[in-house]
């Protein structure tokens, strides 16, 4: 295992000047919204906004008003997003999934269980998650928060796209069209999509498990 520290802020900051690391350091923000200068980049930072410092790059965090964040130190990343490569911004998802492992990890860490096959599992889950985020990272943001609200409430019958998108902030066209150019398909299609797939899975799950000997 490649992992070499977890841990959290151990109190609320507006500051964090100048300083390196000989690992990687992959930074998830847990409250607080802000600048990040990785290098000679800026990148603004919010809860659940995940950052991967490349190793011996100088970063600095700053606010207004305070943030708090939970950070590992590794030595190795997923292929994808190592060597040379530039920072990685991405963002969690809705179900805060990796913040949620890391705290598993980090309680695993903390107990002194550096060596445990658990904890290499929860990190090798991580990368994964890692991976396929930073995959996505060009995606534009909104598309991406347009996608977790039409996935998560798929299955509310009241669920209208055209509210979704009024309530965004943003020209519906505007959304439309960056949406298509991401995903190539259409709020509306993508939203119809998905309740079609969820619809033959429960079918085919329900026909798995229907008792042979029912009349």
């Amino acid at each position: 295992m490649s992992l070499y520290e977890i841990n959290t802020s151990p109190k609320f900051f507006k500051y964090f000047g100048s300083h390196t690391h000989k690992y990687y350091e992959l930074i998830l923000n847990l409250e607080g919204n802000g600048i990040m200068t990785i290098g000679s980049e800026e990148y603004n930072f919010f809860p659940g906004s995940v950052h991967i410092v490349p190793k011996n790059t100088p970063h600095i965090k700053y606010t207004e008003d305070k943030f708090r964040d939970i950070y590992l130190l590794t030595d190795t990343l997923p292929y994808s997003i190592q060597s040379d490569n530039p920072p990685v911004a991405f963002s969690d998802d809705a179900n805060k999934t990796l913040e949620t492992l890391m705290y598993m990890m980090l309680y695993r860490y903390l107990e002194d269980n550096k060596n445990d096959i658990v904890l290499e599992s929860m990190y090798e889950l991580a990368m994964s998650i890692v991976a396929e985020a930073a995959s996505r990272s060009n995606r534009d943001p909104l598309v991406e928060q347009l996608l977790h609200r039409l996935t998560h409430s798929f299955n509310d019958p009241e669920l209208s796209v055209s509210s979704v998108l009024d309530s965004m902030g943003y020209s519906k066209d505007h959304l439309r069209r960056i949406f298509i150019s991401n995903v190539g398909v259409s709020p509306s299609e993508y939203l119809t999509s998905v309740r079609i797939n969820h619809a033959k899975n429960f079918s085919l799950t329900k026909k798995k498990h229907t008792c042979p000997y029912q009349k």
